[in-house]
């Protein structure tokens, strides 16, 4: 996994760690939309919600159900259930 290869980004999904929310709130998910990522998933763990940014966003779609992803020329949509990927360990 040489990330030098990885040219078109259609989804970047990052969990926001409290020592780093800073920098992955502001920096990086404006990085993103600057670049045309068309597709910014900020995941707090604490908050059990998700930002959702587009790079013409200038304010995130906040969800607290459910994540789908249908990409461009894609047959089939990603549907995550935020109750499952934050339910207890």
């Amino acid at each position: 996994m040489d990330w030098t290869h990885y040219r078109d980004l259609l989804l970047v999904a990052e969990v926001v760690s409290p020592s780093s929310a800073r920098t992955d709130h502001f920096l990086k998910r404006r990085l993103y939309q600057d670049v045309g990522i068309p597709l910014y998933w900020g995941v707090d763990g604490d908050k059990h919600e998700v930002e959702i940014w587009t790079p013409e966003a200038r304010f995130p779609e906040l969800e607290r159900q459910r994540l789908v992803w249908h990409p461009t020329g894609g047959t089939e949509q990603f549907t995550l259930e935020l109750a499952e990927l934050f339910k207890p360990i």
